[in-house]
Parts: structure tokens; sequence; C-alpha cells
């Protein structure tokens, strides 16, 4: 049996008993007109080509359930680690395995997709690390968060030149559209000794200031938003002479850390563990889905239970 198939036979046979589980697969009520549907899901963290081990077993589970949903979504979101520490054979496996979404694929890196050469093999695989997209209703923001050396440690940021390419980008987009922006560490200062923070991401998040609408996904937490009681809190936006932005517009940005679906908390800096423990295994790991539509916008986390 070649890989492709044993890979998807095998996300089929781990969805279906999620679904069982669940009892329906997750939908969103019909609008007058159809929503955006959007999957998301990152922190795989594979460590080579092997498929047969249970961080790819766990991929292949949430393609195959994003497979399942009924209307498929219209782009599936990744948000970075892929690899765990930069292996071309585990980005390679990594690619396999998300070839088999439904809908067109947009990814970003995180630190265990690697450096250097790892760079290379991940724009060959996936395209440039940041990107900007417009789709119908709604703009979406690749960015990459970079580890970066620090009087204090090495940190995430995204660095003066991208946050250039970045203030050009944005000031041609309509800032009335909704904004999504993906990153693979939080913009926002989540927990310092767990690097879940960017060191310039408070001058990135001005740069958002003129949008009406911002909903911000990153992964790096390994934990869905409720975990976190996170689910939906504002950023300061205020200029730096603690003005508001111009025409005192107040965005609504809304933080949704991912879950992973290698494995939840503890920290991801401790590693893979060598055999799974109680929290370690596919409980509180998933994926999540957006329906966005007009004015409105729903995020709901599909956190496994087994």
């Amino acid at each position: 049996m070649e890989r492709r198939e044993f890979l998807r036979r095998l996300g089929w046979g781990l969805a279906g008993g999620w679904a069982a589980s669940r009892g329906v697969w997750p939908e969103v009520a019909a609008a007058a007109s159809a929503p955006t549907r959007l999957a998301l899901l990152g922190d795989a963290h594979l460590r080579d080509g092997q498929a047969s081990r249970a961080e790819a077993r766990a991929l292949a589970r949430a393609v195959a359930e994003i497979r399942a949903l009924k209307p498929a979504p219209e782009l599936v979101l990744f948000a970075g680690d892929l690899a765990h520490d930069g292996n071309p054979r585990a980005l390679a496996l990594g690619r396999e395995i998300l070839a088999g979404l439904p809908g067109p694929l947009a990814a970003v890196p995180g630190e265990g997709d690697g450096r250097g050469q790892a760079d290379a093999a991940w724009r060959r695989l996936f395209g440039e690390p940041r990107f900007s997209k417009a789709y119908d209703g709604f703009h979406l923001l690749g960015v990459h968060t970079s580890l970066i050396p620090a009087p204090q440690g090495q940190v995430f940021a995204l660095g003066r030149e991208q946050r250039r390419q970045l203030a050009r980008e944005v000031a041609r987009l309509d800032p009335d559209k909704p904004l999504i922006v993906l990153s693979h560490a939080p913009l926002g200062e989540i927990f310092r000794p767990w690097q879940q923070w960017t060191q310039d991401g408070p001058e990135v998040l001005r740069l958002l200031s003129p949008f009406s609408q911002v909903y911000y996904f990153h992964g790096h937490v390994h934990g869905a938003a409720d975990n976190f009681q996170l689910s939906a809190f504002s950023y300061d936006l205020r200029q730096p002479d603690n003005s508001l932005p111009t025409g005192n517009r107040k965005p609504k940005t809304e933080n949704f850390p991912l879950p992973a679906t290698a494995w939840p908390l503890p920290s991801p800096l401790q590693g893979t563990p060598a055999a799974p423990r109680p929290g370690l295994g596919p409980q509180g790991c998933g994926w999540g889905l957006v329906t966005l539509g007009g004015k409105s916008f729903s995020y709901q986390p599909q956190v496994w239970t087994a």
C-alpha cells in the first residue's frame, strides 16, 4: 500500500471515531448569502518522514476531518511548526498529508520549520513565508514571526524590513473589509518565559489600526482559545503619543490561539514526549473552523476528546 493511501485510510478511520463521538459534523446554518468557511490548523511538529509516528497520524486525522466538512471550506490556514526541528523529510511528509485538504492552503512557518536550507525547503513546498491575499469579503495577511537573538534570549519578531513591506501592503487595502491575520507566534504577549509573544508585535498591530475588524489567528501556544480565556481580547492600538487612531476608530481586534495537532500544553518547548502522558495524547488537540459572512463571524475550536 502506498504511503499516501495509508495516510488517507488512517485519517478517515480516526475521523470516523471523532465524528461518532460528536454525533454530527460541525455545521453552520445557511444564510441568505452563503458565508465563507475557513479551516485552521497548526503545530504538527513532525519529527521526520515516518508516516507511522503519532504526530503524522494526528495531522492525517485533522485533514480527514476537514475533508468531511459539508460544505467544504473555501480555504485552509496553517499556523506553522509543521516540522519539529527543520527536518526537510518532515516538511515533505507534512506537505504530502496536507495535499489531502479539500481546498487551497495558505501557510506560514514556525521556528520548528527551520532556517537556512530548511527555509529553502519551505519556499519550495509552500511558497513565500509571508503573503497578502484578497478574497470575496475579506483580506488575508500572513506574517512571518522569526526567532532572533536578544539580550534576554531569543525572541520572535517580524523585523524592520517585513514591517515596512507590511505597511506598504495595508495602505492599499480596504479598511472596511474584515482583515484576517495569520502568524505562528502570538503578536500580543501571553507568556514570555515560553516565548509566547512577539517583540515588535505592538508596532505591527498599530499598522492595522485603520481596519474596522481584525481577526487574528496564531499557533505556538498549543491550545484552543477557550483554554486561555482569550476568545476575544482587544489590543491597545493607540499611537505612540497615546492618542487614538485617526478618526477615533477603535478596531474590533480579536485574538484566537489555535489548538495543535501534535500535543496540547505544557509548553511545546519541552519537546515531543517519549511516551504519552495524561493530557499529552490526542485529548486537547484538534483544529478550528471559521464562518465569516458580511458582519457576522464565528470561530469554533474542534478539540478532540479522545
